[in-house]
């Protein structure tokens, strides 16, 4: 979801485009549907759904960083990033209090775009020992602090909560759906993918190789927690085996890394298969080039009439998906209409602009 225009010198990689929007595909799936335990939903369904919640979020933060990284090897300025971070935090925080009955990543994502110039300053080696040190501080801080107020600042409701004292820091940083502190490490991972040579084949098949087996570790790992005292009822309890929680949006470690992994993958995947399909799959590149557009398309839609099913009796979880079946291919046949008259989204056109 990097709004930035190409470099002269480097050629786009649809790849890139078409995972950004099987990102925001799942990020739909996550905020349109929500199983209910007990009511006879089919489990197979309902891990659809557990999947999407748990991996797309990170899948766009880790092009986030990929995406940035290889504009500013193109010649992108520092300050083109920053300015244009600032923009897209700016439209977040005009939104937030209207969306509150979903996790808001934008403000989030402006902080860490703004940020990027200063990691590209890390050497290459150093990038992913920082981002396994963001990744295990907050399993750490739950591990070590009783009151640690992880994910635990509500919702903004209105401009005045918003800018109360200082709520959007706590919110920002650490109590909030996305704690940076955290989630730079997505980031980070993306900064070194981009350093490799996504030319060569052999490259890409090492990424899609590593994420493959780093992911395959999950269901080890799951093990291993339960087998500790990670099933105890009270979360602040579970002292060391943290580090091991895998469940979707723990913040722990092994989430952080299973979910990374999860997203080199899908990119990997995405850059070996799109260069041999790219006819077929033009009109999900075009959505992903519109991210931006269709982030927040779904979330007004969502507030006009999906987020309504949470306050009401929700329907069948195979309704649910259906809905949103429909609606992303609303977007997708949306998304390649609209790039048949206008080179960029009306969104990313209007971020240009600004941020130039």
């Amino acid at each position: 979801m990097v709004v930035a225009t190409e470099p002269p010198a480097l050629a786009r990689i649809d790849g890139l485009d078409v995972a950004r929007a099987l990102a925001f595909a799942g990020m739909l799936l996550a905020h349109y549907t929500r199983p209910i335990p007990g009511r006879g939903d089919p489990a197979w369904l309902a891990s659809v759904v557990n999947v999407a919640n748990g991996r797309a979020a990170p899948l766009f933060c880790v092009l986030l960083g990929l995406g940035a990284g290889i504009l500013s090897r193109g010649g992108t300025r520092n300050w083109v990033l920053v300015r244009r971070g600032v923009v897209l935090f700016a439209i977040g925080i005009a939104v937030w209090p209207y969306i509150d009955e979903v996790y808001l990543i934008l403000p989030h994502y402006g902080v860490l775009l703004a940020l990027l110039p200063i990691a590209r300053l890390v050497p290459t080696r150093g990038l992913l020992p920082l981002a396994g040190a963001a990744f295990a501080v907050p399993a750490a801080i739950v591990a070590l602090v009783d009151d640690h107020g992880l994910r635990a600042t509500p919702q903004p409701d209105s401009y005045g909560e918003l800018f109360e004292g200082t709520y959007l820091v706590r919110e920002l940083s650490w109590g909030g759906g996305y704690p940076l502190v955290g989630w730079a490490g997505f980031a980070l991972v993306g900064l070194w993918c981009s350093r490799q040579d996504l030319r060569r084949r052999s490259t890409v098949i090492g990424l899609l190789a590593g994420g493959v087996v780093v992911t395959a570790l999950q269901p080890v790992l799951n093990v291993a927690f339960e087998g500790l005292d990670g099933n105890t009822a009270n979360p602040d309890a579970r002292g060391w085996s943290a580090f091991l929680d895998t469940s979707a949006h723990s913040n722990m470690t092994a989430w952080y890394v299973s979910s990374s992994a999860t997203a080199v993958a899908v990119i990997a995947l995405c850059l070996l298969v799109v260069p041999r399909a790219r006819t077929i799959l033009t009109p999900v590149r075009d959505l992903g080039r519109m991210a931006l557009t269709a982030y927040l398309g779904h979330l007004w839609l969502g507030v006009a009439v999906v987020f309504d099913w949470r306050h009401d009796e929700l329907p069948t979880l195979d309704t649910q998906l259906g809905v949103a079946a429909l609606t992303l291919c609303g977007f997708v046949l949306g998304a390649f209409a609209w790039s048949r008259v206008f080179p960029r989204g009306p969104l990313e056109a209007v971020v240009r602009t600004v941020a130039r």
